[in-house]
């Protein structure tokens, strides 16, 4: 684990309370992992043909199969 220092102005610490302030902080670190999360993922499906991938194809009909009584499908 990294370790950093920040500074916080008297006013602000004062105003929130130490918790408060490191509470948010972590929450900013838990939603910075998830971004990159996300742009790994955005950059795995660059590369990834769901029309011609016949598992996928497969997994997805079955799914439909298993799910479509919860849904009404118009015709």
């Amino acid at each position: 684990m990294a370790q950093f220092t920040v500074h916080v102005d008297e006013s602000v610490v004062q105003t929130f309370g130490h918790a408060h302030i490191e509470q948010y902080l972590q929450d900013i670190a838990r939603k910075m992992l998830l971004k990159a999360a996300a742009h790994d993922v955005l950059e795995d499906l660059s590369t990834i043909d769901l029309h011609n991938d016949t598992t996928w194809q497969t997994a997805r009909n079955l799914a439909w199969q298993q799910e479509q009584h919860k849904y009404i499908a118009a015709k």
